[in-house]
């Protein structure tokens, strides 16, 4: 059977609608899984090539974790967790966390040297135009020193062409600015969150007050926060394309048996993505001491590459300005044959380079752009420089997902259909179907159980009421068990704690369901497998629906 390829599709599918499976069988054993089985020998070239660039990489990375044992590390950063139950892991004290925090700095890459607001307006003002509309004003003074009678105009032209080039940098100078302010504050909105586990307790804690020693949790598309250990994990695969150029996600469990950090099985870097699976990590390394913080440091000095517009606009300039000088040379030599006279010869050729220039196109093109911007914004886009707008203009295939859009990131059930009838899970005006009146309704009752035991959510504490403790994990499965929980029949603790659970595949892109198997008695068995996912896919593994 060929493997499916991992899709962001299928995040899209399982947000959108559930399909839920309950299969009562008696399950003995399950088939082991080898991640050597199965290499693609096409892919040789390509991985010998990835390799060979890790390996020259890896020559300048400082970590060595991955080859200690898990007592090793966590002597190390003296941390306390328990590779069986890595849930109920101590982690690190509250009081512990805050002392490196302060001796270790936050968890944050160091951002490149700002350039002050008399800077960026300096280089906003000599750009190739401005610089021609300047020349082309103190040549205009020139002319003036040399005859002021016959050339008092040339006070208000000189002023004029200067005044342009000024005020031109200013209207760019401000949008930039405006646009830097804007996405500054968006970015410190919303701050990314890491789950950790500290003295017993899963929270969510901002990315940047994760300290080394911090046990992680990370699940399906999470995104790394740290450079980490790998000590428990289920079927655990990350993104590190970012950093070895591996198309493929890479599996990450406990056990490592290579010297090279990038090869290692049990290490996880700080910027790549959890693509499926979960798993319980050590911090090792934070901020600028991650291998992401090493490659940042030496990419700090990259300039900017230029817009399309910026490249033609350059074109435009050299052309412009090697046509007028070529003209006022030739009308300069003509002057001087015809006449001999330096004075009306410079004057002259000074007047042909000026007729040249184009005075009103930078100011012209700065107040279009600046206008694009402002209908753009008014659609709530941000566009970060004036130049990004013609860019953008300028594509003809724009690709792009939801990530980044700003919402309370919450779901809810509204309708559940089941023995041909449809229930309406809330009480708004506009719901449709019939009202719960029970958690015994048959099929509702399967429901409820699925979305209790069949889950990966974790509470941040256990000592509080369900309804005032915080969920932690994906919205589409938090929006399930906040549902469960309100119609339950019973102790939603009790539940769980009742029916264990002995085995779990987690969602994945490529499966599109999770599958869980859970000590509930029935009458061919003592186990029983459930899963949840896309409805296509649980389809058609039910041979009946409730």
């Amino acid at each position: 059977m060929d493997k499916e390829k991992p899709r962001l599709s299928g995040v899209d599918n399982v947000q959108r609608t559930i399909a839920f499976s309950n299969s009562n069988t008696n399950l003995r054993t399950f088939p082991s899984r080898d991640p050597r089985v199965g290499t693609a020998p096409a892919d040789s070239f390509s991985a010998d090539h990835n390799n060979k660039n890790a390996d020259d990489t890896a020559k300048n990375i400082d970590i060595t974790e991955h080859l200690l044992s898990l007592e090793q590390v966590c002597t190390k950063y003296s941390v306390q967790v328990n590779a069986a139950r890595p849930q109920d892991s101590f982690g690190l004290g509250n009081a512990q966390a805050a002392k490196l925090l302060v001796e270790n700095g936050p968890n944050t890459l160091t951002p490149p040297k700002r350039k002050s607001a008399l800077q960026k307006y300096i280089i906003c003002l000599t750009s190739l135009f401005n610089l021609m509309l300047i020349a082309s004003g103190i040549l205009v003074y020139i002319v003036l020193a040399i005859d002021y009678k016959d050339n008092k105009a040339n006070v208000y032209m000189g002023a004029i062409l200067i005044g342009v080039a000024f005020l031109n940098a200013v209207i760019e100078w401000y949008q930039e600015r405006k646009s830097e302010n804007t996405l500054a504050a968006l970015l410190q909105m919303i701050p990314p969150k890491t789950h950790v586990i500290r003295e017993r307790k899963l929270e969510s804690v901002q990315s940047a007050d994760v300290v080394v020693g911090d046990v992680l949790f990370l699940r399906m598309g999470d995104k790394v926060p740290a450079d980490c250990y790998v000590f428990a994990a289920t079927d655990l695969k990350v993104d590190n394309s970012s950093l070895t150029g591996e198309s493929e996600p890479q599996e990450r469990e406990p056990g490592n048996t290579m010297r090279n950090p990038f090869e290692a099985t049990n290490l996880a870097f700080n910027g790549t993505l959890a693509v499926s699976g979960s798993a319980y990590a050590i911090v090792v390394r934070t901020g600028d001491g991650t291998v992401l913080g090493q490659i940042a440091g030496l990419t700090a000095g990259e300039e900017k590459a230029e817009s399309p517009m910026s490249h033609e606009i350059a074109r435009f300039v050299r052309i412009i300005a090697s046509v007028a000088l070529l003209t006022a040379v030739v009308f300069f030599a003509t002057g001087m044959g015809l006449y001999n006279d330096f004075a009306f010869s410079i004057n002259f050729a000074i007047g042909t380079f000026v007729a040249f220039v184009p005075e009103g196109l930078p100011a012209t093109v700065t107040m279009l752009l600046t206008i694009a911007a402002k209908r753009m914004a008014a659609e709530n886009v941000l566009v970060k420089d004036l130049q990004g707008v013609e860019t953008l203009g300028a594509i003809t295939c724009l690709a792009t997902d939801k990530t980044g859009t700003l919402t309370r990131n919450q779901m809810m059930v509204t309708n559940l259909w089941t023995n041909g009838t449809m229930y309406a899970a809330t009480r708004a005006h506009n719901d449709i179907g019939e009202s719960i009146s029970s958690g015994n309704i048959t099929g509702v009752r399967e429901i409820l159980l699925t979305s209790t035991l069949c889950c990966s959510v974790k509470f941040d504490r256990s000592d509080v009421p369900i309804d005032k403790r915080q969920l932690l994990g994906d919205a589409t499965e938090s929006g399930l068990v906040r549902f469960a929980f309100s119609r339950l029949t019973g102790d939603f603790d009790e539940v769980q704690a009742q029916h264990t659970k002995v085995f779990e595949i987690p969602f994945n892109s490529a499966n599109k369901w999770m599958l869980s198997v859970h000590k509930l008695t029935h009458d061919n068995g003592p186990l029983t497998l459930m899963m949840k996912g896309a409805p296509e896919r649980v389809l058609r593994l039910c041979s009946t629906i409730l």
